[in-house]
């Protein structure tokens, strides 16, 4: 007896869970199932149900009333019986409205988070396109004078050339400065470093808004800006420069030009030397139409992967200064000075 009784709780047990799925369907809006019941349905055939249900027992306790004396025991046995009914279709409906309300809030969650995204990624356009405008004014602003770098043609003197450029002819300009009597890619090289160092002011600001600009969109968490959206506002930012742009970026991120890699890095990440003109010749490469070679293979080498940069151990003395390498460290602090016998006297 113990285990037939057991069996059969197993056997409930085991069609309670068969019909599980079938109970969890009315309650959830699937699309994707279309066996399943919708819960304006369900509620709909209940409330059906009942009415029909109370219309049929009214008719047969009239019925009872009228040809029989026993309309007033089926009376009794109905209010008996339909109470229990009616406080379980009202269970029943207040389990409906709770669902309903659960769906109503769940489809305003996620409007509000269609709505959240929407505004995030207006925010970053608006900031991306912020930095595109403000690069074409930095570009437009630009300015130098060839006679501040000694430029001198090869057989042609400057008085008989345009010493004073502006806007985006700036950097051919210091390209063919670049080129002119540089024997080797090293001696180009050297000669942007000490352009660099003295005329900073030039190409200084330039770029380093270049590399906040592709910094801001590298630093986006996947979940705000995902790696296909990155290249693509990247390669919005690179169809801004022109090819002279192109071969000075190469030659400022080059390693002990710029910084220790990171904006190299970024370029490496983005690609965004892949319009660069290169022609290869005897002792080189040329770069966006140079008239000598201002590139070497070690040079393309260290565009083809990205560089490891490591924690920096190099102690800073901070403040205002930040990462400043020219202020010591360990700089102490002016001591107060001690009043004299002279200022302390009244």
């Amino acid at each position: 007896m113990k285990d037939w009784f057991k069996n059969r709780l197993n056997g409930l047990n085991g069609y309670l869970d068969q019909k599980y799925p079938d109970f969890e369907a009315i309650f959830t809006e699937s699309d994707g199932d279309k066996k399943s019941l919708s819960l304006n349905k369900v509620l709909f055939k209940v409330l059906s149900f009942a009415v029909l249900s109370a219309g049929l027992l009214l008719i047969i306790n009239l019925a009872l009333i009228t040809f029989t004396d026993r309309g007033g025991v089926f009376g009794d046995f109905l209010g008996g019986v339909l109470n229990p009914i009616l406080t379980f279709f009202t269970l029943f409906g207040l389990i409906a409205t709770i669902v309903i309300q659960r769906q109503e809030l769940r489809l305003a969650r996620h409007e509000y988070e269609k709505t959240a995204d929407a505004l995030s990624t207006q925010a970053i356009e608006t900031t991306f396109f912020n930095i595109l405008d403000l690069h074409h004014k930095i570009v437009d602003n630009l300015k130098v004078d060839l006679e501040e770098l000694s430029y001198k043609s090869k057989g042609e003197s400057l008085s008989s050339k345009k010493t004073k450029v502006e806007g985006r002819a700036v950097f051919e300009e210091i390209l063919t400065f670049l080129s002119v009597e540089a024997k080797t890619p090293d001696d180009a090289l050297d000669r942007y470093k000490n352009l660099q160092k003295h005329h900073n002011h030039i190409l200084g600001h330039y770029f380093r808004n270049l590399y906040q600009a592709l910094k801001i969109i590298d630093g986006y968490e996947e979940n705000k800006l995902t790696y296909e959206e990155k290249r693509k506002y990247s390669s919005i930012l690179r169809a801004q420069l022109s090819t002279k742009e192109l071969a000075l970026l190469f030659v400022n991120c080059l390693e002990s030009v710029s910084d220790s890699g990171q904006f190299k890095n970024l370029l490496v990440e983005f690609q965004m030397l892949e319009h660069l003109p290169i022609q290869k010749r005897k002792d080189g490469y040329s770069l966006a139409g140079s008239k000598v070679a201002i590139a070497s293979e070690d040079m393309l080498l260290q565009y083809k992967e990205k560089k490891e940069v490591g924690v920096n151990l190099k102690k800073y003395y901070g403040g205002a200064f930040g990462t400043n390498g020219g202020v010591p460290y360990n700089l102490s602090p002016n001591k107060s000075m001690q009043p004299t016998a002279d200022a302390s006297a009244d």
